[in-house]
């Protein structure tokens, strides 16, 4: 039996260690489950910090699941271990801490990805007012530490949402 591969959406927001905007990604991509989507964020985000030559920064992902395997450096899950041992690679390097955070606490990160999968647009942000209007309210909760109610979306199918914080 093959597994079916569904519309996807990845994205994240990399911030500076006072919580401004460096970058934000919205991507559209294929993936067979919530899990490869939510590593192949974390694994674009790791990839363009790495091309942009940030090596220490935390990143955290709304994934438990993804979060223990990137910790432990590797899983035995069989669909998803390329992807983990790419991502792992991709960290060799770097000072990364990884943890977990609550969709919630990351609503911007929430957001994005939803948005590239819903609408099949790629796309990168370096600056606040390039986000959309939608996420820039999301963006100042998520930097004020501010709960945030959760709002209704139609159902997508899989979503990513990772965020990395920079130390200088």
């Amino acid at each position: 039996m093959q597994e079916s591969i569904s519309s996807a959406g990845i994205g994240g927001v990399l911030r500076d260690d006072t919580g401004h905007l460096i970058m934000a990604f919205s991507v559209p991509t294929q993936s067979k489950s919530n899990n490869q989507a939510e590593a192949m964020g974390a694994l674009h985000a790791i990839e363009w910090c790495n091309r942009i030559g940030y090596d220490k920064y935390d990143l955290q992902l709304d994934s438990m699941v993804i979060t223990n395997m990137l910790e432990e450096k590797d899983t035995n899950n069989v669909k998803l271990k390329s992807i983990i041992k790419r991502t792992v690679n991709a960290m060799e390097g770097a000072e990364v801490s990884i943890s977990h955070c609550y969709r919630e606490a990351n609503q911007v990160a929430d957001f994005l990805p939803k948005l590239a999968s819903s609408s099949g647009n790629g796309t990168c942000y370096f600056s606040y007012q390039q986000l959309p209007k939608e996420a820039k309210g999301l963006f100042q909760l998520d930097r004020w530490q501010l709960p945030c109610i959760r709002r209704r979306y139609g159902k997508c199918n899989f979503f990513v949402s990772s965020t990395l914080y920079f130390s200088y």
